[in-house]
């Protein structure tokens, strides 16, 4: 087999994903979907190419299914208990569950799930993590699929009296923790999700706390968006990131993650207000 094709086979793509309030019929939730958009979300998801998603806001497994077919497609979503609807701004319509989730091809050995439940202890309807443990080609690895509070988009946290940033300092101390114990047991991590936060500012507080670095020669973890540009055109700096384990770092094919851009950028047409962001390994 030549080298190329030895290469080819042991990629392995990773996606998080933030699909903007995914509903499993037609016309609910905050953003209202017809047939003609889920087939868009599918034929936009196939462009992508991903292995594996980690999604963000989806409502149901059924809700992913409508994107991700089920006879290719692996579905697993957070068992976090369902919270409360509420009127969505702009089309006054009743919100859908956000749950994280993962959609993994059929072709991905997995090896186990766990329902993170910790960052969702600070505050009632707070988003689980969840983890993923695979086999690819010999080698484990583990994905912590993330949604962390949004509305404090500060660098420092600590310096705001908004409640939003309260809640998040809380959330930081746990995840914090929580790192701490998955690198004793897993070192090859991949930490992917939207954090709602700008985690390639060199002056972001979380990014301090947690210990993240543009080199691995001085830090533990390798964040792939530091010079990477966000997708929205509202928002330049990302807040979807994907952040590996050093140990992966050597099995990156480029150590910048990339987003993939939708056809219609134009911000009222964007089939979420999330793009895509895929990192791609080779062992």
């Amino acid at each position: 087999m030549s080298t190329s094709n030895t290469q080819k086979t042991n990629d392995l793509v990773v996606a998080t994903w933030n699909i903007e309030h995914l509903a499993a019929q037609n016309n609910q939730g905050c953003k209202g979907r017809e047939n003609s958009d889920y087939a868009a979300l599918s034929a936009y998801k196939n462009k992508v190419d991903a292995d594996i998603y980690a999604l963000q806001e989806v409502g149901s497994v059924a809700a992913v299914q409508r994107v991700f077919n089920p006879s290719q497609w692996q579905v697993f979503i957070s068992d976090r208990a369902d919270s409360p609807s509420y009127t969505c701004r702009g089309s006054e319509q009743s919100s859908t569950q956000q749950k994280v989730a993962y959609a993994v091809k059929k072709t991905i050995t997995v090896n186990n799930i766990t329902h993170l439940d910790a960052l969702s202890a600070p505050q009632f309807g707070l988003r689980n993590a969840l983890q993923l443990d695979i086999e690819h080609a010999g080698k484990s690895l583990s994905l912590i699929n993330f949604h962390l509070k949004s509305g404090c988009f500060v660098d420092d946290y600590l310096n705001s009296d908004r409640k939003s940033c309260g809640v998040l300092a809380q959330q930081a101390e746990i995840l914090k923790n929580m790192l701490k114990q998955q690198q004793k047991s897993q070192p090859n991590l991949v930490l992917l999700g939207d954090f709602n936060h700008r985690l390639a500012n060199p002056s972001n507080r979380l990014r301090a706390d947690l210990g993240l670095t543009n080199t691995v020669k001085q830090s533990a973890w390798l964040n792939t968006t530091d010079s990477v540009q966000g997708c929205h055109p509202k928002y330049p700096a990302p807040i979807d990131h994907i952040i590996v384990s050093s140990s992966l770092v050597q099995h990156l094919n480029k150590p910048e993650s990339q987003f993939h851009y939708f056809e219609d950028m134009t911000p009222n047409n964007m089939l979420s207000d999330h793009c895509a962001l895929t990192l791609r390994f080779n062992f």
